[in-house]
């Protein structure tokens, strides 16, 4: 050892024997903690942080929020710094999966009876789904493309087998076509679409509702949607679905993935969970392994290529001249607010888009004239559609230049029955010459009926069977309704001057959505449109108290808002009461922290978690309502009794307000479910889940089927209970209690997995991307909260499933993306907001898993 390193080590230890005395520790904790605004508790009561072991006796402590702010914040700096005790704090209580072998046991099955009324709803559930399917939502069987024309060969597959086709052939619902090498087909689709496919592509037709599909197995192929007045056409692959209505696109489906290129117009591209909008010129694929290529190339094998190019160039003008037309921006007043009548109990709010239609159809016969390509384009598929627009649009924006910047429709409150109106500010005169020149009135031909302030009292309503409108121009605003009496009514009020409305309590309601930024606005007076409901039907006394007992009653408004803000949507819905919610109205507690969410992994595919009120005043709230209905309390008495349970006293009280429901892992073979309850006094509350299944023993000796029992075990400190199913043997469920909160769960291995999902925090509750789908507001808490993300759980079903039946499911987990609905309960509103698009599938493929032509295939699977 050199001189250099006895004198360094010489002077560390000489630094290590020199501690400081007790009292010069003392000052320094205190200067320091002054410095960090903390207080810190009496010095010698705290035992000194030497070791990783001190600071490891902590984490109980720490987790719990019972250290000094002093003495945590340590805590929080050492775990920085110490990747050791970090990965120790994250192991939480050491528990660990059990990877033994399991033994052998026979497969849980739920028997017929104990499931009854399990098989009863769900059949009822399916029943109706279809029922509502066949009856609006089903296409009948028929034609869904004509083939244009063929270059090579290209053959038709069907369940009759292989034919090739021929110029001219039609293809029906369940027919593909499939192109061989070298070989081109142009198909025109029912809606007027054209879909131009390339060689070895495979492509199938469909129709649901009012929306069209074109499943692209392989291949490209260029799509050229017509305009649609409802509905879309959509381009479907293995991993992504195009919604789009009159644009003109290719997609390419390939081994790494799919990329969309947009000609013309904009598409909506969804693959992932995420809808992605793109525009002319762009275009989006689903693997970052494939690069970036040109437009240009995407239509290179296009026997109209040179047209397509042409065309990029000038939908990308039109496109970017279009952007420059300002949008009507969000109202934070109205001036028809104060004019409504007072008794107004229905209020929508919608822009006047009279100019932004205008400016745009200019703009696009302006391109049009430049452009012989544009125009050719749009003479082959949409010339005879030019005048019928070119007139709407020009009788849209007449009448928009007369008219403010809002159009209100309004609902009142009248002797008979209840009128609507639509009532907008008048900017300039003529708007009567105008409605009679372009909306004439007739005994044939429904029409507007113009009338002014003399003619008003003299009206009378039209003859059964014609459903024209009536007009009121007056000098300051115009009024249409197909009630000559609503007419009369809000005319006398406009006569009147200020009706109040405005400072009314609904009136501030909707002043207060003004003052957020109005899109569009939908209010409604619920106490009075029941009040109104109440003089036309007379229900039974007994239900009428139980309504009152069910807190309904005192609803008084509803407020909904939609608006979109850089291309995103913000939801809101808010419904008020008269005064503090009751009844089962007043169950959704106020907003909180819901801990059972920390459960949940990030994994999920449902999870629906809440705050509830005390589950003892809910008890009462229930046995309230049921004497209301004239329910007698001899079967409750009596079914306690059987039990040996008070259900309010031994089951309600020692539970807690915050449980969850979720969907939190495989979905095969058995369905990975897991409810999450907090419990304020666990002991309490399995003794009386002891007694309860003890009595239900006893009550099985004429009917063995309903025996069960709970077997605890211990494995790792951790405590489980098994429900066991004494006649077959099966486990029905196992739960466990943690943290205050009892989670229950089909498999031990669940339970371990959510007693893992806690103590490291990687919860659902604490991830990044569940956290972004949350409303943009100024709340830290909600009462309840519901999320779905079903696309990485839908993909495992493809193993189990064949046919249509698995098509449907692709389907389904190509355009999932995930969402979340937010609810605060306060003191007398409920308040839901959501930034998402609500669920991203289409329910309507749901369908499939149960149309006929699957029963084959599900019959196979259950085999």
């Amino acid at each position: 050892m050199n001189r250099d390193e006895m004198l360094l080590r010489n002077a560390v230890q000489a630094l290590q024997a020199n501690e400081p005395e007790a009292e010069q520790m003392a000052a320094s904790a205190r200067r320091v903690a002054g410095r960090l605004g903390i207080d810190i508790v009496n010095e010698s009561t705290v035992d000194a942080i030497a070791s990783c072991d001190d600071v490891q006796r902590l984490f109980g402590p720490y987790r719990a929020g019972t250290l000094p702010p002093a003495r945590a914040l340590l805590i929080q700096a050492h775990l920085r710094d110490c990747s050791g005790c970090r990965r120790q704090f994250k192991g939480g209580s050491g528990t660990v999966l059990d990877w033994s072998a399991p033994k052998p046991r026979r497969v849980i099955a739920w028997h017929p009876q104990t499931a009854a009324w399990a098989l009863a709803s769900a059949a009822a559930l399916l029943v109706a789904s279809l029922f509502v399917y066949k009856a609006y939502w089903q296409v009948p069987p028929g034609v869904r493309a004509e083939v244009q024309s063929i270059d090579g060969t290209a053959y038709r597959i069907s369940d009759k087998g292989d034919h090739q086709l021929s110029p001219g052939e039609m293809l029906g619902e369940g027919e593909t076509l499939r192109t061989s090498g070298g070989g081109h087909a142009v198909l025109r689709l029912t809606d007027g679409s054209t879909v131009e496919v390339n060689e070895r592509s495979v492509v199938a037709v469909g129709a649901q509702g009012h929306n069209m599909t074109v499943a692209l197995e392989n291949g490209a192929v260029i799509v050229q949607a017509a305009k649609r007045t409802s509905g879309h056409l959509y381009v479907k692959t293995h991993d992504c679905r195009v919604a789009v209505t009159g644009t003109v696109f290719s997609v390419n489906a390939g081994l790494k993935g799919s990329r969309v290129a947009v000609l013309e117009g904009s598409v909506h591209v969804l693959h992932a969970g995420l809808d992605t909008l793109t525009t002319a010129g762009n275009q989006f694929t689903t693997n970052d392994k494939l690069s970036p290529e040109p437009v240009q190339e995407q239509i290179a094998w296009s026997h109209d290529r040179d047209k397509y190019l042409v065309l990029l160039a000038q939908f990308a003008a039109l496109q970017k001249q279009i952007e420059q037309i300002s949008f009507p921006q969000p109202r934070y007043s109205s001036d028809l607010l104060n004019r409504v009548p007072a008794n107004t109990t229905l209020y929508i709010s919608v822009p006047n888009l009279g100019d932004f239609l205008s400016e745009a159809n200019q703009t696009f016969h302006d391109q049009l004239k430049k452009s012989p390509a544009l125009e050719e384009w749009w003479n082959s598929g949409h010339a005879n559609n030019t005048a019928d627009l070119d007139a709407m649009v020009a009788k849209v924006h007449q009448m928009s230049t007369y008219l403010g910047d809002e159009i209100v429709i309004v609902g009142s409150r009248q002797a008979k029955d209840s009128g609507f109106a639509i009532v907008a500010d008048v900017k300039q005169a003529g708007l009567d010459d105008l409605l009679k020149q372009q909306f004439p009135a007739s005994n044939s031909k429904p029409g507007i009926t113009v009338l002014d302030q003399n003619s008003l009292a003299a009206a009378s309503a039209s003859p059964a069977g014609n459903h024209s409108v009536y007009a009121v121009v007056r000098e300051q605003e115009a009024i249409f309704s197909n009630s000559v009496a609503t007419l009369a009514l809000i005319n006398a009020q406009l006569n009147a001057g200020s009706s109040g409305f405005a400072a009314s309590g609904f009136g501030q309601q909707i002043s207060a959505a003004y003052g957020r930024g109005a899109g569009m606005i939908l209010a409604a007076d619920i106490h009075r449109m029941k009040a109104n409901q109440a003089t036309k039907m007379h229900g039974s006394t007994q239900a009428s108290e139980a309504m009152a007992k069910s807190g309904v009653e005192n609803v008084t408004y509803l407020i909904a808002e939609h608006r979109e803000v850089n291309g995103q949507p913000e939801n809101r819905v808010d419904l008020q009461f008269s005064g503090a919610r009751q009844g089962v109205v007043s169950w959704l507690a106020a907003p909180a922290p819901i801990g059972s969410l920390n459960f949940v992994s990030p994994n999920a595919a449902i999870a629906v978690a809440g705050l509830s009120k005390d589950p003892k005043a809910i008890a009462d709230d229930l046995i309230a309502m049921a004497a209301a209905n004239g329910a007698q309390s001899n079967g409750l008495t009596e079914a306690e009794e059987k039990l040996q349970i008070n259900f309010r006293d031994d089951i309600a009280a020692n539970l807690g307000g915050d449980f969850l429901l979720s969907l939190d892992g495989p979905v095969l073979p058995t369905p990975s479910w897991k409810a999450v309850i907090e419990v304020n006094d666990s002991d309490r509350l399995e003794q009386a889940l002891e007694r309860m299944t003890a009595a239900i023993r006893q009550q099985a000796n004429a009917n063995a089927a309903h025996s069960i029992t709970i077997e605890p075990s211990d494995a790792d400190g951790q405590r489980y209970y098994s429900v066991h199913d004494t006649v077959t043997g099966n486990i029905v469920a196992q739960y466990t209690y943690a943290n205050g909160y009892m989670i229950v769960a089909p498999s031990r291995a669940l339970l371990i997995q959510a007693l893992q999902t806690y103590s490291t925090g990687n919860s659902l509750a604490n991830s990044a991307a569940f956290r972004a789908l949350l409303p943009k507001d100024a709340n830290e808490n909600y009462s309840a909260v519901a999320y779905q993300n079903l696309s990485p759980v839908l993909t495992p079903l493809l193993s189990q499933l064949s046919g249509e039946t698995a098509d449907a499911v692709r389907e389904l987990a190509a355009d999932a993306r995930p969402t979340v609905i937010c609810a605060r309960g306060e003191e007398n509103r409920i308040e839901a907001a959501s930034d998402s698009r609500l669920f991203g599938f289409d329910f309507l493929t749901l369908e499939t898993l149960i149309h006929s032509g699957n029963k084959h295939a599900n019959a196979s699977v259950k085999e």
